[in-house]
């Protein structure tokens, strides 16, 4: 039963990524390209509801707490889309470390509620698996992952205490 699941769930990857188009260095590409755009397209929302309101960004931080921590996240995505950017050979280059930010990035995307980037990560898991293994370590390919996880640990606990305020009233 999990074979055959786990064989039409790879089956579906790949069909939607041959239809795509997508390899390991394109899934790369989009991945860090909506990283990139994304908070900017966040920040223009909060810029047009900042004029639609009336308020500064500080005092809609202190209402809105969880604006404050999709601020922290945005800002998150956006390094790190940007990092991507710029460092897309070397990190293509180095398939071991690359499978485990992908492996991170899937779990954090998810929990911050980004769908799309998070099946960029299943997809990329998927085409690492036909590359040869590289042994290459990049060491601030490690602390970027340990960087990035960090904080987004850190926004998904302050999420969930702004939660459980709202739970006790």
């Amino acid at each position: 039963m999990w074979t055959t699941t786990k064989n039409k769930v790879a089956d579906f990857c790949d069909q939607i990524m041959e239809r795509l188009h997508l390899n390991t260095r394109s899934i790369l590409k989009w991945y860090s390209i909506i990283l990139f755009f994304a908070p900017l397209l966040y920040w223009a929302l909060l810029e047009f509801r900042i004029v639609m309101e009336k308020a500064s960004l500080a005092d809609m931080m202190h209402n809105q707490p969880a604006v404050a921590i999709s601020v922290i996240v945005a800002i998150t995505d956006f390094l790190l889309g940007y990092y991507c950017w710029i460092n897309k050979n070397k990190l293509i280059s180095s398939i071991k470390e690359l499978k485990t930010f992908y492996i991170w990035q899937f779990v954090c995307q998810l929990f911050v509620g980004n769908i799309i980037c998070s099946l960029l990560c299943l997809f990329g898991l998927r085409a690492l698996q036909g590359q040869k293994n590289n042994n290459v370590t990049v060491s601030y390919f490690k602390a970027t992952i340990l960087v990035s996880t960090i904080l987004y640990i850190f926004c998904i606990l302050l999420l969930g205490l702004i939660g459980l305020k709202g739970l006790r009233g």
